[in-house]
């Protein structure tokens, strides 16, 4: 998982995000490296596959409307596009507040 996560991000991520997503990634594998408990795990592995699947059909759909075989007006019925909206009443944790900070100010700083 970790390795199509990677690749992923190489073949399919502008520059900018890539290099921003797989420091994410490394990082969060790391701190992952010594959970036991099964039910943590299995929500974790199954974030980063549900993850991998949304990079693999954005691509797949970005290659189809670039080689014409997906018209894009019906691409634009279907949202095809890197991350999502969170919502504004969201409930955050003070640590998931400062997470999420830290990535906005690294995602703006990125484009710099």
């Amino acid at each position: 998982l970790y390795r199509s996560l990677l690749r992923a991000h190489t073949r399919y991520l502008p520059n900018e995000m890539r290099v921003l997503g797989d420091a994410y990634i490394k990082a969060e594998f790391r701190l992952h490296r010594t959970v036991t408990k099964p039910e943590q795990l299995d929500n974790f592995f199954n974030e980063w596959e549900s993850y991998l699947d949304q990079i693999l059909m954005t691509a797949r759909a970005q290659e189809s409307i670039s080689t014409g075989s997906l018209d894009e007006s019906k691409a634009a019925e279907t949202v095809f596009s890197f991350g999502k909206e969170l919502p504004q009443n969201l409930d955050l944790s003070a640590e998931q507040a400062e997470q999420l900070a830290k990535l906005k100010d690294e995602a703006t700083n990125q484009g710099k």
